[in-house]
């Protein structure tokens, strides 16, 4: 997950230029039909699974990781560098401190240290966007506001994926939420073209091409078949903060192939911002492992 979702973000960038939503719906039904397929072969498939209540749990969580998270990620990457992109996404351990505290009643209000990484996070944010090195003028306001949003969407998904009431196997849970989200994807297309002509009318002017259709295929197997699948079943073993680690790689190895393999420029902003948002990320983890160290029962436990 480290790796394969670092290499997603100029991967959604160059696939969505024929149509964010559709392009990524298209994905994500996919990956969840294959997935579904795969998961009934094992016999982990249950007719109970597919009850009003685990398609409504699937539903909610799809909606906010496909839809906000993922087609939020999709839309920023027109207006933003996809590393930058990937930069921002560091602030989502900042909403899980607070989404999953509230939600499942399980830590204690935030620490100074976990507050002083919140600030530090948002002063990375607030960086990037005014900073301004060498005439490098900040990042598209835009972009900034849609990624807060993309990623409060996510961290809201991660942490709704941990309550009760989906499918008993991690496997067939998250193929129902690939479906769902890539049902809703499909469904926002259309009001999305209606009111910016850049889904279908796109798609249409600018049809993909082999080479897209390769990214796509990537986005499908790796991205979503074993990125996403590996992220789920986390989220189910281990606490949100901890698998929020993620945070730490995914940019910089964002960062490094737009660079090298489209010109993406690395400029004193983007490595200032980095380590305000990182290093707020890992006062946040620091905090919660030593919390964990002396207060909590052993993590196989939860």
């Amino acid at each position: 997950m480290y790796l394969i979702w670092g290499s997603t973000y100029l991967a959604i960038k160059l696939v969505s230029q024929h149509g964010a939503f559709v392009m990524a719906g298209t994905r994500f039904l996919t990956a969840g039909t294959l997935l579904l397929a795969f998961a009934w072969w094992r016999g982990e498939v249950r007719k109970s699974d597919f009850s009003a209540k685990s398609w409504a749990n699937a539903a909610v969580v799809g909606t906010c990781l496909m839809l906000l998270g993922n087609g939020g990620v999709a839309i920023a990457t027109k207006t933003v560098d996809s590393g930058l992109v990937a930069l921002m996404t560091a602030v989502t351990p900042l909403w899980l401190v607070g989404l999953d505290s509230i939600m499942h009643k399980t830590h204690a209000k935030p620490s100074k240290v976990v507050w002083l990484g919140i600030a530090m996070g948002i002063a990375g944010v607030v960086f990037l966007k005014f900073g301004d090195f060498g005439g490098t003028a900040g990042v598209s306001t835009i972009g900034v506001l849609v990624m807060l949003i993309a990623t409060l969407g996510w961290a809201l998904g991660s942490v709704w994926s941990k309550r009760p009431g989906g499918a008993h196997s991690p496997v067939v849970a998250t193929a129902m939420q690939m479906l769902a989200g890539g049902a809703v994807l499909m469904i926002m297309s259309l009001p999305k073209e209606l009111i910016a002509q850049d889904e279908w009318t796109l798609l249409a002017a600018n049809p993909p091409t082999l080479e897209t259709w390769l990214e796509w295929a990537y986005l499908v197997v790796f991205g979503s078949l074993c990125g996403f699948t590996a992220y789920i079943w986390l989220l189910r073993n281990q606490p949100a903060a901890r698998v929020a680690t993620y945070a730490y790689v995914n940019p910089l190895v964002a960062i490094a192939l737009g660079w090298m393999l489209i010109g993406e420029p690395i400029g004193l902003r983007t490595v200032y911002a980095a380590a305000l948002m990182l290093g707020g990320v890992a006062l946040i983890q620091l905090a919660k492992a030593r919390k964990t160290l002396f207060t909590r029962a052993p993590i196989a436990a939860e």
